[in-house]
């Protein structure tokens, strides 16, 4: 059994273009598809079609069920609870900072204040993403304040210590010029 497409091992092999069997007939872009072919049928076209094997849309269409696409924006956590200020205040979206810093440093400079500074650092984050900007600001405010008094504390005891220390030595000094 022969193709008829290509050429036999019988016939010349010239590549020259009007005797040769190849490229015969009709261009590249012409050829019959695969559906066209003796013995198989047409296949449909799907192209027209919505639905599974459609491409996803883009951009905020609709598709499946009314829910949106790809590249549409959520506003997750955008509710607003009791106690919220409705507004992202003067930090935006990220939220003011947690100042866990400072929470670090009262415990270390003077750890009775770690405690609460501490406490409401950890708070901010959680208030600020269930909309409660107001108290999150204020739970910000409250660790760095915390956190500021511990180091004003520490620098104070310093202080005193020193001073006591100078105190102290002056004491002994005098003390024992008066002994001899």
């Amino acid at each position: 059994m022969t193709n008829p497409n290509f050429p036999d091992s019988s016939s010349s092999t010239s590549n020259s273009g009007s005797d040769s069997s190849y490229g015969s007939g009709s261009a590249y872009g012409d050829q019959s598809a695969y559906g066209a072919q003796s013995g198989y049928s047409a296949q449909p076209d799907y192209s027209a079609q919505s639905g599974y094997g459609a491409q996803p849309s883009y951009g905020g269409q609709q598709s499946y069920g009314g829910q949106s696409t790809y590249g549409a924006q959520q506003n997750y956590g955008a509710q607003a609870s009791a106690g919220s200020t409705g507004s992202l205040g003067t930090y935006g979206p990220q939220g003011p900072p947690s100042n866990v810093g400072w929470a670090v440093a009262a415990a270390i400079f003077f750890w009775p204040l770690a405690f609460v500074a501490m406490t409401r650092a950890l708070q901010v984050y959680p208030l600020w993403a269930t909309g409660q900007y107001a108290e999150a600001e204020a739970a910000s405010a409250t660790a760095k304040k915390f956190g500021v008094i511990a180091l004003v504390v520490f620098a104070v005891l310093i202080v005193l210590y020193i001073v006591f220390y100078v105190v102290f030595i002056v004491f002994i000094m005098s003390m024992s010029e008066s002994m001899y």
